[in-house]
């Protein structure tokens, strides 16, 4: 089966975005920082069950840690993507911390508490928040 390739507009063009809305207020983070890129949310495409957010990192972000020690009602995907050993992490769920320092997915489940801590940045990369509710909660 062919599949047309569309690079404008369609019936699921609703469904894509690529310009995020740009936040400098979040919750669970207090203190100034860089604006927040919402790439995914029930604001922005209504049929959302997910909120998302991205963060593309060349150094240190300040401040560090990037959000005070919080849980969500609803379970989230937290992901760190670079080169393995260009950066390291630090991610306490509950009483446990683990350090990464490669490309990994963090299944958090609804209510555990966690955080991010950079330990190092020695190279771009990502990190990537997905909230299985619409909202920031």
């Amino acid at each position: 089966m062919m599949m047309k390739r569309k690079t404008g507009t369609g019936k699921y063009q609703r469904y894509i975005v690529q310009d995020p809305k740009i936040i400098t207020s979040y919750k669970y983070h207090p203190f100034e920082q860089e604006p927040f890129q919402i790439y995914m949310s029930g604001e922005q495409v209504p049929e959302a069950t997910a909120f998302a957010d991205v963060f593309w990192r060349t150094k240190l972000p300040t401040p560090n840690p990037t959000c005070e020690i919080h849980a969500h009602p609803a379970p989230q995907i937290l992901m760190f993507v670079g080169e393995a050993g260009t950066f390291e992490v630090e991610v306490p769920l509950n009483d446990e911390v683990y350090v990464f320092d490669r490309t990994t997915v963090i299944w958090i489940p609804a209510g555990v508490r966690h955080n991010v801590h950079y330990l190092r940045i020695d190279a771009p990369m990502m990190e990537s928040g997905i909230l299985l509710q619409p909202t920031y909660e």
